[in-house]
């Protein structure tokens, strides 16, 4: 991905992980309690996921500076 990558591109994942958890998204993936995972209904391990998902797409973001590269400019000369 470009470092000038368009605002929706960046905002995709998110605009997804919030789709997973609302209506009707959820109710048909993860609004059960079987089966159980390490002894966690299903319902809290779908929600950790999305999360979890979420959370690496922020790490991904921030270590190729997609975000802020804009803002920053000095940051991209020095490497």
């Amino acid at each position: 991905m470009p470092r000038s990558a368009p605002a929706s591109l960046v905002l995709a994942p998110f605009v997804a992980a919030t789709a997973l958890l609302v209506w009707p998204l959820y109710p048909w993936l993860g609004d059960s309690v079987e089966p159980r995972v390490l002894g966690l209904p299903w319902s809290l391990v779908y929600v950790l996921l999305v999360i979890a998902g979420t959370t690496a797409t922020l790490i991904v973001l921030y270590t190729l500076r997609i975000v802020d590269a804009e803002e920053h400019p000095e940051d991209d000369a020095r490497g």
